[in-house]
């Protein structure tokens, strides 16, 4: 099962697919934008086909350029093992 990762060029949220299913945040409710800078930990991910992304006004740039602790949340949604912070 291969996962790959998409910014939201506007606002700078990431998002993740595997197969024909898209993980997507959704800010938890009672919530405000902006609020900590976008913080992942104010959202939920929640799984949408992949096709809704064509009906959708955002932009998206598909990269690996993903902060590992984000990378790892979606992996844990995804039921995936997490993978280890890189050390220089």
């Amino acid at each position: 099962m291969d996962i790959t990762y998409a910014i939201d060029i506007e606002i700078g949220l990431v998002i993740s697919r595997v197969g024909n299913e898209v993980a997507i945040p959704i800010l938890r409710d009672g919530l405000t934008l902006p609020l900590k800078n976008f913080e992942l930990s104010n959202y939920t991910l929640k799984k949408i086909d992949v096709l809704l992304l064509l009906s959708k006004k955002y932009s998206y740039r598909w990269t690996e350029e993903i902060p590992t602790d984000i990378k790892n949340t979606h992996r844990k949604f995804w039921g995936m093992k997490p993978l280890k912070a890189y050390s220089h």
